[in-house]
This record gives structure tokens, sequence and C-alpha cells, in this order.
């Protein structure tokens, strides 16, 4: 072969190759355009995920502040309850010493007079500042239900007894006055009813 059909050869041999680079080429740019896109969809699903983890994490960082804050509030509550049950046990107590003093001197003078009949005026004192302490202070009042018929949510029967002057379920002995605080009962009269 002479060097002139070896050119031909190799130009017809080129040629082909550069049709079919261009083929490919095109191919190519098809493909290197979808890969683009794609890589543009993963990067904008990368930075979408990294803003979901950084709000995940900002929601957890405010849930574990809310939580805290909850606890706190929660102990805060509890010792503001036992101080102000301490407070109200303190300001029962401080007006409770006026009356022990008072039954003190009573016993006292009970000793020192052991025949006068002052001693009961003393205790009737005494009593009187107890109802009225409790009366002030609380609103509690005592009830004396002799005579009234038997209600089983102020009353508690100790006993039943039959009278003749009175009908069946009339209160007829107290053995211990109720006590209530408006109409709350705090406790039952206990007593004697008629059979």
């Amino acid at each position: 072969m002479t060097n002139k059909t070896i050119k031909n050869s190799t130009k017809k041999s080129t040629t082909k190759k550069t049709a079919a680079k261009t083929r490919l080429s095109a191919k190519e740019k098809a493909l290197t355009k979808t890969v683009a896109e794609l890589e543009e969809i993963i990067e904008k699903l990368e930075s979408d995920l990294d803003d979901q983890q950084t709000r995940v994490e900002s929601a957890e960082e405010k849930m574990l502040r809310v939580v805290a804050e909850y606890e706190n509030g929660k102990k805060r509550v509890e010792r503001e309850k036992e101080r102000s049950l301490l407070f109200a046990k303190d300001r029962v107590l401080l007006g409770l010493f006026p009356i022990v003093d008072n039954l003190e001197r009573s016993a006292k003078y009970e000793q020192e007079h052991a025949g006068s009949d002052d001693k009961q005026q003393g205790i009737k004192l005494v009593l009187e500042q107890i109802t009225k302490y409790l009366k002030e202070t609380n609103s509690v009042e005592s009830f004396d239900p002799l005579g009234d018929v038997f209600d089983p949510e102020m009353h508690e029967a100790m006993a039943m007894q039959p009278a003749e002057d009175k009908d069946s379920g009339i209160v007829i002995d107290v053995f211990e006055k109720g006590y209530k605080s408006g109409e709350r009962i705090l406790r039952a009269a206990k007593v004697v009813v008629s059979q």
C-alpha cells in the first residue's frame, strides 16, 4: 500500500470515529445535563435535610427547656404549698397560745381558791375565747342538735332510746356537739335518737 492509500484509510476511520464521538457526545451531553440536574436535586435535598435536622435539634432543645421549666415550676409549687401549710399551722398555733395561757391561769386559780364559785367563771371565759377564735379565724361554729330531727349528714347516732313525749327520730340527748364551717360539716354531732 502506498502512503496515499494509508492516509485515505486513516482519514476514513478518523471520520467514522469523530462521527461516533459526536453521537456519544450528544448522549454524554444529555447524561451530563441529567447528572447535573440530579446533583442539584441532591444538593437541595441535603440542604433541606440540614435545615430539618437543625429544626429538630432546636425543637428538642425547646422541649427540654419546657420540661425543665415544668419540673422547676412543679417543685416551686410544692415548696410554696408546704410553706403555706406551715404558715397556716403557725397562725393556728399562735391563736391557741393565749387560750392555753388562760387555761393555765384558770387551773392555777382553781388550786388557790378551791372552794370558790369563781372558778367556773374562768373556764366559761376560756371556752368563750376558744369559740370566738374558731369563728373568727376559720368560720367554725358548733351546733347542738338537741330536739332536732335526726339527719345522718349532721348527726352520728350513738344509741336509740324510747321516749314517750317525743316522736321517733328526734335527737333526745347530745354526747358531743358538732362543728361546721359555713355549710360544710367538720364533725357530726354524736347523739341519742328517740325510737
